[in-house]
């Protein structure tokens, strides 16, 4: 019987286990893609290694599938994953909303370490019957008392994540594969060179290995540092985010699929894995029956 999780939560478990010493240096494809960052190459070595002590039956997590709150957003929390009996449960198809919590909340001026106090506080705060009547209905008044509790001027962004419902993995062969991620890997270039611009940020400043700078939320609300370009930090991240999203997240997601097709096409795992992940059954399809063998499907949602 399949069981379904999202492709969403399928790569943070990989992110999750433990990329052993030995792995780091090892090849992400046949051939260097120099615009890839240590960040970029361990996400795929990861999912590299995950793939390969599965078909061992070898685990070595360093996390679960209890989803720690990252107090990044109003109303988070910590929570399990979960897996679907039903390709078409609501759960794998859902809408979900939520706030962003500002920066300037989430840390200290200064700090890399998250202030919990701080972040507790102001989701209490938002929540007042009081202030969302406000953030709705007047957002004037509501900055008001956004500036008067935590001297911000700016209130949080509003996030809506639409899950995609089940997408398994490319069927595209292991050749195909390798097809389309030449053919990104030669559009580099040919992005590099469309503009005088392009060239300048990317190549000659080495900007196409820090896509981190829009791609991480803490990192895109600090002033780049070393800008010794003739561009703004908002023309860098222009021309960043425009790089990240036509080829570098098209060639990441594709390597991703090149893996498992290439290593565990059909993603078989017995239901052991899901108790050492702690995942949890979806309370929308699940059912009591004794469950024997795990067929693992992904998908592209951001259910978790």
């Amino acid at each position: 019987m399949p069981y379904f999780i999202t492709k969403s939560n399928f790569i943070r478990i990989t992110q999750e286990v433990k990329l052993q010493e030995e792995k780091v240096n090892e090849e992400i494809y046949k051939k260097k893609i120099y615009f890839f960052n240590k960040i970029d190459e361990s996400k795929i070595l990861s999912v590299k290694q995950f793939l390969i002590n599965a078909e061992g039956g070898v685990f070595n997590f360093v996390a679960t599938g209890f989803i720690h709150d990252s107090y990044s957003f109003i109303n988070e929390g910590a929570h399990h994953a979960k897996y679907h009996l039903d390709r078409n449960c609501k759960g794998l198809t859902s809408t979900y909303k939520d706030f962003e919590i500002p920066i300037e909340i989430k840390y200290k001026q200064g700090e890399q370490e998250i202030d919990v106090e701080r972040v507790t506080e102001f989701r209490k705060w938002f929540n007042l019957p009081e202030i969302q009547d406000l953030f709705l209905n007047d957002l004037k008044k509501f900055i008001i008392r956004l500036q008067v509790n935590f001297n911000l001027i700016n209130p949080p962004t509003s996030i809506e994540l639409k899950s995609k419902g089940v997408q398994g993995i490319s069927t595209l062969t292991e050749k195909e594969l390798e097809t389309e991620i030449d053919k990104l890997i030669n559009s580099a270039s040919a992005y590099y060179n469309a503009s005088p611009m392009n060239r300048e940020i990317l190549v000659e400043h080495g900007f196409s290995k820090k896509t981190y700078w829009v791609t991480s939320k803490r990192y895109r609300s600090m002033p780049i540092e070393k800008n010794d370009t003739s561009y703004s930090d908002q023309e860098i991240r222009t021309i960043l985010l425009e790089f990240y999203n036509l080829i570098k997240k098209p060639i990441i997601n594709l390597l991703i699929d090149y893996w498992i097709i290439k290593l565990n096409p059909r993603l078989d795992f017995n239901k052991n894995i899901l108790d050492q992940l702690d995942f949890k059954s979806c309370n929308l399809c699940a059912n009591t029956q004794n469950f024997e063998d795990l067929k693992l499907d992904i998908d592209d949602s951001d259910e978790s």
